[in-house]
C-alpha cells in the first residue's frame, strides 16, 4: 500500500470550506472528472454511503464509498468499497490559522497489483487529481479572500 499526501493554503474560513468539501455539490465541483451521482444526499455525515461514476477518457468507473468518520470542521474520511482500486481510504484534513485554511488530503492505495503498478500508475494519477483539484478549490474559495483580509488585520 502507497500513500499519497498534499495540502493547499486557502485565503478563506474554515466553516464554509469544510461544509463545501463534504458536500456532494462541493465534490462534483473541485472532482477533475465528469461525474454521475447514483446517492441522493447533499451533506455528508458519518455512515453515509458515497455512491458516483466518474469518465475518463470516456470511460465511465463507478466508485462506492463510505463516510467512516467525520469530525465536524476538523476532518473526514472516506473508505472505497467498491471502485477501480483494491483499496483506497482518503482522510480529508482541516486546519485554520492565521486567518486561512490549510486542506491537507492523504490517500492510502493499493490496485493490488504490485508497488511497481502502484508507484507508475497510481501515484502519477493521484498527483494531477489532487493538482486540478486543489486548483479548484482554490478558485471556489478565492469569494472569501475578503474575509481572510478582515481576519488578519
Amino acid at each position: 500500500m502507497l500513500t499519497y499526501t498534499r495540502s493547499i493554503r486557502l485565503d478563506a474560513p474554515l466553516e464554509p470550506i469544510f461544509r463545501y468539501c463534504t458536500s456532494r455539490h462541493g465534490f462534483a465541483c473541485q472532482f477533475p472528472f465528469d461525474v454521475q451521482w447514483l446517492s441522493e444526499k447533499e451533506y455528508w455525515a458519518r455512515g453515509d454511503i458515497l455512491d458516483f461514476r466518474y469518465r475518463v477518457c470516456g470511460i465511465w468507473l463507478r466508485h462506492r464509498a463510505e463516510i467512516i468518520s467525520l469530525e465536524s470542521n476538523q476532518s473526514f474520511t472516506d473508505l472505497m468499497l467498491k471502485g477501480i482500486y483494491r483499496s483506497f481510504r482518503h482522510t480529508h484534513e482541516f486546519k485554520f490559522f492565521d486567518g486561512r485554511t490549510c486542506v491537507t488530503d492523504t490517500v492510502e492505495f493499493t490496485f493490488g497489483l504490485g508497488k511497481t503498478i502502484d508507484r507508475l500508475i497510481g501515484l502519477p494519477t493521484l498527483r494531477r487529481t489532487f493538482e486540478k483539484r486543489h486548483r479548484l478549490l482554490k478558485e471556489w474559495a478565492a469569494q472569501w479572500a475578503d474575509y481572510a483580509e478582515d481576519a488578519t488585520s
